[in-house]
């Protein structure tokens, strides 16, 4: 049998691949990389960046086009025998990582190039900064360990990874495990005719008759703020919070509580080993932030800003609802539904009916345009390509000049099988080959909207549209780079806690008055969005922005504590953690059996681990970016241009503020923010 992973390719041969492909490939691939790595170090130096690092980049590569082709394979089409093989793949994979990492004849050979003067000096600032990270990352790795403390590491790396994969798994099963089946269409009162139509659909498929509901976020979602039928939102409600948890319909067939346990203990374990009071401590090495007291700060600081108007949103709520429903107590499935309905008495303008508004074809279109207008990129769909999916696209990214950048596939759809939530990930990285070729970048966009129902297009919610202009923003990072040295391209090397800005300040051409124009078109008469429909919209821009922050400082602190303040002497109490930071942050009221850590992918299998408030970090500076293009026109090639050339195209080749100063003339400042989201400076 033909193995077309061991064959060279640049885009993934996604037509032939089987599981049983990928354990061999994976091995040879690794086998492959051991060797160029004991070749070089067996030749002794003094080393050179062509003798070492150019090399060992090139091995590295196919590695990881290789691994996150498996990766990506298992977070978008899930199957007992991929998983199998993935959970494989990891181990490899991981020993591999912890073998390279603890390897001192090689980081002699990196050091010996940062230590001779005349070499090092005649390196591009790029490949200096990449000697530099990479002999931090040694640090990072246990490289002064003791053997016996080195192995303890490679233990508690490898146990980590295989946590991480089993968390995800929990949570992929649980959710897909609930159903109901609805057989009395009156029961799904108030939810738009759209959802029925897919739930039908859904029922379809497996041969029922009803409409069946599931707990994909699009089919919560819509149970959640429409239905009139308050037990049917409870019921969704509880089964939703208690995934993968020892609460709720499933209590403790997918449990994550022993997981989480094990995770935050050994990362805590794995700190300890490097020197580090804490988990939090070590991963703010890599981070803007600079000190845990830092990021406790800005939280509390921002907590201390937005309480207020979130408690007087929640007052105006709760009055609205005594008044018109005569309810007097608000449980927590009943605030998206009457928040939807004052939102709706507010402004006159009903959320769910925006989608006929936004159909995939006019958004995308509209998408790319804007592109254009700020960044002079130009997007072009291709059909030549393997695709892992028939809902699946391909475009390829060029410039003003009609230079190729680079291109993505693009994954609209929510489907069985699939991970819930959006996300962007690597396909290729820019590299320049030793042979002078340069390899250009592909990013995968992935997202969880509702397909097309019948005859009509997909149609997108203005939150959907908000979620794809997003993950857009990653990709443009990725894709957009002029790093040729794959390490600290695109995304990589950047702080992890300004990753965020690109995707953020993308989200913003979704609340301006012409591009909303631009992405919108009634898909039956073709208009776009009226003046007055606009001016609703922006006037809804802030509606509860303050309890949505609010729950973004909740979910931020919650991580950041659980890693910072744990002990090995503790017995670690993950839900008490998450309660008492709950009732210090929200307005909210607290439920006893919400078990939310359970399936929080980001820090417990997302790399988000005492990195969550990045999201509200990197909001700061997209705010404080924004006001420039609201200063200068929000289309400002000029400043579209400055962006890209300072923040998009350096990937992590120099200081993160160095290059937000650069590009915004000085520090971040959180007063944009704030009044960006309609918060009382």
């Amino acid at each position: 049998m033909i193995n077309p992973l061991l064959f060279p390719f640049t885009l993934p041969p996604f037509y032939s691949i089987q599981p049983e492909h990928i354990v061999p490939a994976i091995t040879k691939t690794l086998n492959d990389c051991r060797l160029v790595i004991k070749k070089i170090v067996s030749q002794g130096g003094p080393y050179c960046w062509d003798s070492l690092v150019q090399p060992i980049s090139e091995a590295t590569d196919e590695l990881n086009r290789l691994f996150a082709l498996i990766s990506h394979l298992n977070s978008v089409q899930n199957s007992p025998v991929l998983r199998l093989a993935y959970e494989k793949t990891l181990i490899l994979v991981e020993e591999y990582r912890t073998w390279i990492s603890q390897n001192k004849v090689l980081y002699q050979a990196y050091d010996n190039i940062k230590n001779q003067a005349h070499i090092y000096q005649a390196l591009s600032p790029e490949q200096q900064i990449t000697i530099k990270y990479a002999l931090r990352d040694f640090k990072l790795s246990g490289i002064d360990l003791p053997k016996e403390m080195q192995h303890r590491y490679g233990e508690i790396t490898l146990r980590l990874s295989a946590l991480a994969s089993q968390y995800s798994n929990n949570v992929l099963d649980a959710t897909l495990a609930w159903s109901k089946l609805i057989t009395d269409k009156i029961e799904l009162s108030g939810i738009p005719e759209s959802s029925i139509l897919s739930t039908k659909i859904k029922a379809e498929e497996q041969g029922r008759k009803g409409w069946l509901l599931t707990l994909d976020y699009p089919s919560y979602l819509s149970v959640l703020t429409y239905c009139d039928k308050q037990c049917l939102r409870e019921e969704i409600y509880r089964a939703y919070l208690t995934r993968a948890s020892d609460q709720g319909p499933y209590a403790g067939k997918w449990d994550n509580t022993e997981v989480m346990k094990e995770e935050v203990t050994l990362r805590y374990e794995l700190a300890e080993l490097l020197g580090f009071s804490s988990y939090s401590s070590q991963s703010l090495v890599t981070k803007m932030a600079k000190t845990p007291m830092q990021v406790s700060k800005f939280l509390s600081n921002l907590s201390d800003k937005v309480k207020p108007s979130a408690e007087l949103e929640l007052i105006k709520l709760t009055d609205f609802v005594k008044r018109t429903y005569h309810l007097n107590e608000l449980q927590p499935w009943d605030i998206p539904y009457y928040s939807e309905k004052y939102k709706q008495y507010l402004y006159n303008f009903n959320s769910e009916d925006l989608r006929v508004y936004f159909p995939e074809y006019r958004v995308l279109n509209g998408l790319f345009e804007i592109i254009h207008r700020i960044f002079g990129m130009k997007c072009k769909e291709r059909y030549d390509v393997e695709v892992y999916h028939k809902d699946v696209r391909f475009f390829d990214i060029l410039d003003e000049e009609d230079n190729y950048r680079g291109s993505f596939f693009l994954d609209l759809y929510s489907r069985d099988y699939k991970r819930s939530g959006a996300w962007m990930d690597e396909c290729v990285s820019r590299m320049r080959k030793s042979n002078g070729f340069l390899q250009k970048p592909v990013a995968y966009l992935v997202c969880n909207f509702n397909r097309p129902l019948n005859a009509q297009p997909a149609l997108f919610t203005h939150n959907e549209v908000i979620t794809l202009f997003h993950e857009f923003g990653h990709g443009l990072h990725h894709i957009l780079t002029n790093i040729d040295i794959p390490s600290i391209s695109g995304i990589n090397g950047v702080p992890w806690d300004a990753i965020e800005l690109p995707s953020q300040l993308m989200e913003q051409w979704c609340w301006h008055p012409e591009s909303l124009k631009i992405i919108s078109e009634h898909y039956q008469t073709f208009k776009p969005l009226s003046d007055e429909l606009i001016s609703k919209i922006l006037e809804a821009k802030n509606y509860q922005s303050a309890l949505s922050i609010q729950r973004q400082i909740e979910f931020s602190l919650f991580d950041f504590r659980l890693h910072q303040d744990f002990h090995k002497d503790d017995d670690i109490k993950i839900l008490d953690i998450f309660h008492d930071v709950h009732n210090q942050i929200s307005v909210l009221p607290k439920l006893e059996w919400n078990r939310f850590p359970h399936t929080f992918s980001h820090i417990f299998s997302g790399g988000y681990a005492s990195g969550y408030y990045s999201y509200l970090w990197s909001a700061v500076l997209s705010a404080d970016c924004w006001s420039l293009f609201e200063k200068k026109g929000v289309f400002n090639h000029t400043i579209g241009l400055s962006f890209l050339e300072n923040i998009l195209m350096r990937g992590g080749s120099e200081d993160f503020m160095t290059l937000f100063c650069r590009f915004r003339g000085h520090k971040p400042q959180m007063d944009a923010f704030l009044y960006q989201n309609g918060i009382s400076l």
